[in-house]
């Protein structure tokens, strides 16, 4: 499978000639429109002689890759929730609009347990550091995904989350025992094919404690790939590797495809360079490297699994783009409300009065005024600049923190002006502090429990700015739980 642009751009043109000459077995769309991309749907499934598997790395909705799309929540607010209705209810959503769109591959879950803060690529794409509740939850999306018809893919199997390296940059070691690897990282993966998961891509990770060769991703052992996968968890489905122009196997495989496929990989995404990818295989066929027995076996699956899809009855099929609907709109603020998170809960009795007298600072990067317009329905607010927070008479002071959580990959870390600040203000009494940030923000504060609460929004959009602002006024009780290890409990 090779990557597509729906921009518009040159690039088609490269992905035409791969799905005429190359014989592609399908592509993964990636930065553009919604519009453009129903438009490269119609043209390349036509130009392909065999139906293609249009596929999408997009978590938490076609918003991760499509600039016209608006966003579902992360994962690790997801984790936050006190069940897994939701999860399986947004997973089906995102399902039924990805395969109106034509589309039949969802690159997701993230079944990774995100057991350290400092991960670079994980992070809130996971659902927490608890590999029972990332389990279960990896479960309900991938439920709610193939209920809608997708084939849902977990990854990063065997797990990303212990890592503190990208695999797009290097190769990350995960250095843990294999009894550490069963009790946290394998866990979510062993769950998900007792259960049906039809689709598993192996990370390109170097695991010493399951491949002992040094500085080589598991993706190319067939130890890993084969036996521990197919063979002693049993998983029938399709194995996809992660994409192979990352540095995590280019820099440490001279074949990366090829390799991939003789460990055991059925789909190989996004070759470096496709043709030599391509020649690598097929002179491997010809020397006896790639027998026919291993080939025909992930043929034979990718071909049924087609099938299945039905893919060969109609490649003509009607395609439509997606739009937020009510349905869209309700189950966002659902997520919202029943994942907001008090800190400290113990503090039952914090609300303010409504209609009362309330200072409000702002601090961090605000991309609207959201959460101060919401406050107003319900109290008598002044907003105060930061320098003047000091000075809010006696009043009921509402902190808001405001990270940038438009991309997981942003700087969400309290600057160490308003930590001073933050520090000063956690020392008087009637101060609520809400962050709108991952959990991971929580390192930053040492004095959180000074505050007379805490109050975890995750995210910076209209609905949990309206979630948060009821739960400061007592409009709405907090359900959610904090879905990584407190830094108090650490």
């Amino acid at each position: 499978m090779v990557m597509a642009y729906p921009n518009g751009d040159f690039g088609q043109q490269k992905v035409t000639r791969q799905a005429i000459d190359g014989h592609v077995g399908g592509l993964i769309f990636s930065k553009g429109t919604a519009t453009q991309q129903l438009v490269d749907t119609k043209r390349y499934q036509l130009l392909s002689d065999l139906p293609l598997f249009i596929g999408v790395d997009a978590e938490w909705g076609m918003a991760m890759r499509l600039s016209d799309v608006t966003p579902f929540p992360y994962q690790m607010t997801l984790g936050a929730l006190p069940n897994e209705e939701l999860i399986y209810a947004l997973g089906k959503r995102i399902g039924t609009r990805k395969r109106a769109m034509g589309i039949h591959i969802s690159f997701s879950p993230v079944a990774d347990v995100n057991i350290k803060a400092e991960n670079p690529i994980i992070g809130v794409r996971s659902f927490g550091d608890q590999p029972r509740e990332v389990a279960a939850r990896s479960w309900a999306l991938a439920d709610g995904l193939q209920a809608a018809g997708l084939i849902a893919v977990a990854k990063h199997f065997p797990g990303h989350g212990a890592t503190t390296a990208d695999s797009h940059k290097t190769l990350p070691l995960m250095n843990q025992s294999r009894e550490e690897l069963d009790a946290v990282d394998l866990l979510p993966f062993t769950h998900l094919i007792d259960r049906g998961i039809q689709g598993i891509m192996v990370g390109h990770l170097d695991v010493p404690a399951l491949d002992p060769r040094k500085d080589k991703p598991v993706s190319t052992a067939k130890s890993v790939v084969t036996e521990l996968l197919q063979k002693d968890f049993g998983f029938k489905g399709l194995v996809f590797t992660d994409a192979l122009n990352m540095d995590g196997i280019r820099q440490y495989s001279k074949q990366p495809a090829l390799a991939s496929f003789l460990a055991g990989a059925d789909v190989l995404l996004i070759p470096h360079v496709y043709h030599l990818a391509f020649n690598s295989l097929k002179i491997a066929y010809k020397e006896g490297i790639v027998s026919e027995e291993r080939l025909a076996r992930s043929v034979k699956k990718i071909l049924r699994t087609k099938y299945s899809l039905g893919l060969f009855a109609n490649k003509k099929r009607s395609l439509t783009r997606p739009k937020e609907t009510y349905e869209d709109r309700y189950l966002k603020k659902q997520i919202a409300a029943q994942s907001i998170t008090l800190v400290h809960p113990e503090q039952k009795e914090f609300y303010l009065p409504t209609n009362s007298a309330v200072a409000y600072v702002a601090l961090g990067d605000v991309l609207d005024r959201s959460f101060l317009q919401v406050l107003r329905q319900y109290g008598d607010v002044v907003q105060y600049a930061p320098e003047k927070a000091m000075s809010h008479a006696g009043k009921p002071l509402v902190v808001g923190f405001h990270a940038d959580t438009t991309t997981p990959w942003a700087n969400t870390k309290i600057s160490a002006s308003d930590k001073l600040l933050l520090r000063s203000l956690a020392q008087h009494p009637n101060v609520h502090l809400v962050l709108f940030a991952p959990p991971f923000t929580l390192n930053d504060l040492a004095n959180l429990d000074s505050f007379s609460s805490v109050v975890l929004a995750y995210e910076q959009q209209k609905s949990f700015a309206q979630a948060a602002a009821q739960v400061l006024f007592g409009l709405l009780s907090p359900e959610g739980k904090l879905p990584v290890t407190p830094p108090t409990a650490q």
